[in-house]
């Protein structure tokens, strides 16, 4: 009886096994690892696009508040020109975070794809994988049982 590893008409099936047990543990790890790094980045992005967002309303407050003291007549000409400039200081600061803001959401959205396309591919592979062992395991051992049954024939005889 020829016990070695690589004969007989079961490798296939153990190699059908060793690939979808190799599928498996890849499929589980390697986009579950990357899926969590891609959303611990985009809850980091979404704090800061809420930081950005908290920033430019503050900004167009402060601009509002100092539009109308601007309108008030009680005010000298050098506290106007002063709240002029502090306005388009905070609407070019304003400008900015908007730019920044767009920026986060494009990177949000991004991130939320490869998310969904780490979803895929463990959806796709994950089951291919199970179905490759159990069915190298079921082959296999079908393949074994004959073996072994030739193998007391041969014995016999």
């Amino acid at each position: 009886m020829e016990s070695n590893f690589f004969s007989g008409s079961e490798n296939l099936y153990k190699y059908l096994v060793s690939i979808g047990i190799l599928m498996l543990t890849l499929t589980i790890y390697y986009p579950l690892k990357e899926k969590q790094g891609l959303e611990i980045l985009k809850i980091e992005l979404i704090s800061e696009l809420k930081t950005l967002e908290h920033s430019v309303t503050e900004n167009e407050n402060m601009a509002i508040i100092l539009n109308n003291k601007v309108k008030q007549n009680k005010i000298n000409d050098n506290v106007k020109s002063q709240y002029l400039t502090e306005i388009k200081k905070a609407q070019r600061e304003n400008e900015l975070n908007k730019i920044k803001i767009d920026g986060k959401i494009q990177e949000i959205n991004t991130r939320n794809y490869y998310i969904n396309y780490y979803n895929i591919i463990v959806w796709i592979f994950a089951p291919l994988g199970l179905f490759l062992v159990i069915y190298g395991f079921l082959k296999w051992r079908k393949s074994k049982l004959n073996d072994d049954v030739k193998s007391k024939i041969e014995k016999d005889l």
